[in-house]
């Protein structure tokens, strides 16, 4: 393989392991370089929470920003992509998720710079996690088409159905011209499943969380990549299975 898009999560993902974030952003920029190969981030963070990020860890510059959940996409000097946004508001009835949302006192509320136009977001700790379906039925019987993302038994992410990292993804992938062989998808948690979903060539790390590893034991793939190594370090053993890293 010579040419590459790589599409990864970043906290717990490509973020946790410095040493090892280093070694991988020695590497691809040099394959960025030479192949002229394209990175995006694909992360739960808002806009300003990833700014926020930049200055706190040395990240190369990503060619596409995939943020909030999938809702936002934005490219090079943080220009947003008014398309996106605009499919992604497509039947977004904020005001009637809220309302349904203050019945269960076991959501609550994540900081205002997480709550997007397109995306709410709540702490649901673990234990109380079996409301999910009872509030997908409340949705579903306000005729409210919503997509409820757990994550990390902590993070409950509520959008418009089918707005994901996934369907970003996809989104995205019309343009660059890249071949499905040359896509490779890396995650750790459960708002990384969609990417998963949409792309066969794909690495989980080693510090995934259980509920990717569930998915990914009831949907084998042969191109999905369960790495040992933790963090970034788990991303380079998977591009080294995969043949395309080689050190």
């Amino acid at each position: 393989m010579s040419r590459l898009l790589l599409v990864t999560d970043l906290d717990n993902t490509l973020v946790g392991d410095d040493g090892a974030l280093q070694r991988f952003n020695g590497w691809f920029k040099q394959h960025r370089q030479t192949y002229g190969s394209k990175l995006v981030y694909a992360t739960g963070r808002s806009l300003k929470s990833y700014q926020r990020l930049t200055t706190q860890i040395a990240l190369l510059e990503a060619d596409i920003l995939i943020a909030s959940v999938g809702s936002e996409i934005y490219y090079p000097g943080y220009k947003l992509d008014e398309a996106w946004s605009s499919l992604s508001s497509l039947d977004w009835n904020r005001a009637g998720i809220v309302a349904i949302t203050q019945q269960f006192p076991q959501l609550i509320l994540q900081s205002e710079s997480e709550q997007r136009p397109f995306k709410l977001s709540f702490v649901l700790h673990k234990e109380d996690a079996f409301i999910l379906p009872e509030l997908q039925a409340q949705l579903i019987i306000q005729g409210i088409e919503a997509e409820l993302i757990y994550s990390n038994d902590h993070d409950l992410d509520i959008m418009r159905r089918k707005v994901n990292k996934g369907s970003a993804l996809t989104y995205i992938c019309r343009a660059p011209r890249f071949a499905a062989k040359q896509i490779v998808v890396c995650g750790d948690s459960g708002n990384d499943i969609a990417l998963f979903a949409v792309n066969k060539l794909g690495i989980i790390v080693g510090n995934a969380r259980t509920e990717l590893l569930q998915w990914h034991q009831d949907n084998l793939e042969d191109d999905r990549y369960l790495a040992q190594a933790n963090y970034a370090g788990g991303i380079i053993e998977g591009l080294k299975h995969f043949g395309i890293m080689h050190e």
